[in-house]
C-alpha cells in the first residue's frame, strides 16, 4: 500500500477577512478577544456574534493593523478605536498556533511570508518596555522605555518564562 503524500497548505492561504458589525441597541462590539503578547500569545477570539468569525480564531489585523506581538490591551485599544464595521483578518487556530514562543523559536526562510511575521510580532512586542540589563539613558523612564533590571531579575524572569525571547545586545541582557 503507497502512503499519499498531503501537502500541509501555508497558514497565509487560511486568511479570512471579515466585518464585526456593532450588535444590540446598545451598540456593542460583536466580538471578543483573548491572548496577547502579554500571555505569550497571539490574540484570538473569544466570543463571535456568528458569521465569518470563529471563537478561537487567531487575529492577525484590525482595521488594516497588524496586531501579531501586541498585548491584550493594545489590541483592544486598537479593536476600539476603529470606525466601524471594523475589518479583522482572522486564521483558524489549527493553521497557526497561539503560541508566540513557539512561533518566535522556529527559523524561517529570510525575506519569506513567516519570516516577515516575526519581524512583525517583534516590532509590536517592543513598542511595550522590554526588559533590560543596560542602565537608562538620560530621559529614559523605566516601564515606559524599557524595564531596567537587575542581571539577576533578568535570569529570573528568563528561568521563569515571562520572557517571549531573550539575549544579547552590545553585550546585555535583553528581550
Amino acid at each position: 500500500m503507497s502512503k499519499v503524500a498531503v501537502k500541509k497548505l501555508h497558514w497565509r492561504s487560511k486568511v479570512q477577512e471579515n466585518f464585526v458589525p456593532l450588535v444590540g441597541s446598545s451598540g456593542e462590539l460583536g466580538v471578543a478577544i483573548g491572548g496577547g503578547a502579554d500571555y505569550g500569545e497571539f490574540p484570538f477570539v473569544t466570543a463571535a456574534p456568528g458569521g465569518g468569525i470563529t471563537v478561537g480564531d487567531v487575529i492577525l489585523e484590525i482595521g488594516g493593523t497588524p496586531v501579531l506581538g501586541m498585548t491584550l490591551g493594545d489590541v483592544r485599544g486598537v479593536l476600539n478605536s476603529c470606525p466601524h464595521p471594523i475589518r479583522i483578518k482572522t486564521v483558524p487556530p489549527v493553521a497557526l498556533c497561539k503560541d508566540l514562543r513557539l512561533y518566535l523559536s522556529k527559523c524561517f526562510t529570510p525575506g519569506s511570508m513567516d519570516s516577515q511575521l516575526q519581524q512583525v510580532i517583534r516590532e509590536n512586542l517592543y513598542l511595550r518596555a522590554v526588559p533590560t540589563t543596560r542602565q537608562p539613558r538620560d530621559g529614559e523612564i523605566s516601564g515606559v522605555d524599557y524595564n531596567f533590571v537587575s542581571v539577576e531579575e533578568f535570569f529570573s524572569l528568563e528561568e521563569s518564562g515571562a520572557l517571549l525571547e531573550s539575549g544579547k545586545l552590545k553585550g546585555q541582557l535583553t528581550l
